[in-house]
């Protein structure tokens, strides 16, 4: 494999489908919070916190489907979001960049996304004595349609740290261009 082939030959580390994780609401999520009309009328978020990220389904239900056929099974795709590839999952800008993990931002580390994997369904129910995404995980935005291959993983905290440090070997070592001063 030379450098210029290797988008072509090198893996690729995605199967191209789509899931639903069963990821919680972020509600840190700015969208939500827009309910208020601009000077034009426009408002983003009408439903507010009532808004459901449905994925894949709200494509197949929304005006650019290219295929009508395809609507009768946008239930069956509710809270599937696209898998993206892991080749340079931990790329950033400078190191002390915190990155946002999955659709929503909610993960805010390849720890956090690995325990998630791992932990999903053997934590308790949050509530006012656990520490979210550490002792416990608030339920799905979306229900329906949950992968169940995740989520009771049985790794200890060794492998999950070793998981994640295979994973940012998956980064390229790409740097973008220096910028240029404009005059």
């Amino acid at each position: 494999m030379t450098p210029g082939d290797a988008a072509g030959v090198a893996p690729l580390f995605t199967d191209f489908t789509s899931s639903n994780l069963g990821l919680p609401k972020n509600v840190a999520i700015p969208y939500y919070y827009e309910t208020t009309p601009d000077s034009f009328g426009f408002m983003p978020n009408p439903q507010g916190f009532a808004f459901i990220d449905r994925g894949v389904g709200d494509f197949l239900r929304g005006s650019l489907n290219p295929n009508a056929g395809w609507t009768q099974y946008a239930d069956r795709f509710d809270g599937k979001m696209q898998n993206p590839t892991l080749r340079n999952v931990d790329m950033r800008p400078y190191p002390e960049f915190v990155k946002a993990y999955m659709y929503s931002g909610y993960l805010k580390s390849l720890k956090e996304v690995v325990h998630f994997y791992n932990t999903r369904d053997t934590l308790g129910p949050c509530g006012p004595a656990k520490i979210e995404k550490v002792a416990c995980w608030p339920p799905p935005e979306v229900p329906q349609n949950v992968n169940k291959t995740i989520g009771n993983l049985g790794l200890s905290a060794a492998e999950e740290d070793q998981l994640v440090a295979f994973l940012k070997t998956l980064t390229d070592g790409f740097t973008p261009p220096a910028a240029k001063n404009s005059r």
